[in-house]
């Protein structure tokens, strides 16, 4: 992803890869309400899996910073295969990885052309805003788990 930028803005290179040295000091600390929702769906019998853009060596340093991210049953990193969301293939690959069914697993994630690329795969899929809307989202697509209080 960064490469991929700096092509498209040679002009923001440094700005682009300090992003990345830095990104620690722009995400210091767990979102506890997100962070205890996962716990929640793990714990009631959700297979939780992840499938994200991070880079695999700044995801592993925040998978020693940030237990949590140890806790689902795997990971597929964009970096390490090739392919980055929103490209239908990483979904495809992330399914076929893991064994999954897409139109009975559900997407989450923060940035709408991921979610409209989880979609158009065949997933279900939902924006992620924050921990009280996507308790909200569960419960209307009937995925009930004991959620903390927000």
């Amino acid at each position: 992803a960064e490469a991929l930028l700096i092509a498209e803005h040679p002009d923001h290179a440094e700005n682009i890869r300090n992003f990345r040295r830095l990104w620690h000091e722009m995400v210091p600390h767990a979102y506890d309400d997100s962070v205890q929702l996962m716990d929640k769906l793990i714990e009631s019998g959700h297979d939780v899996t992840m499938l994200t853009n991070f880079a695999s060596d700044t995801l592993a340093e925040a998978r020693q910073r940030f237990d949590f991210l140890n806790r689902p049953r795997g990971v597929t990193i964009s970096g390490e295969i090739g392919m980055i969301k929103p490209d239908r293939r990483i979904y495809d690959h992330h399914v076929a990885a893991f064994g999954l069914e897409p139109a009975a697993t559900l997407f989450i994630d923060d940035s709408q052309k991921n979610v409209d690329g989880a979609k158009a795969a065949g997933w279900q899929s939902v924006l992620f805003t924050d921990a009280k809307t996507l308790a909200a989202d569960l419960d209307r697509l009937g995925i009930r788990v004991v959620l903390p209080a927000f």
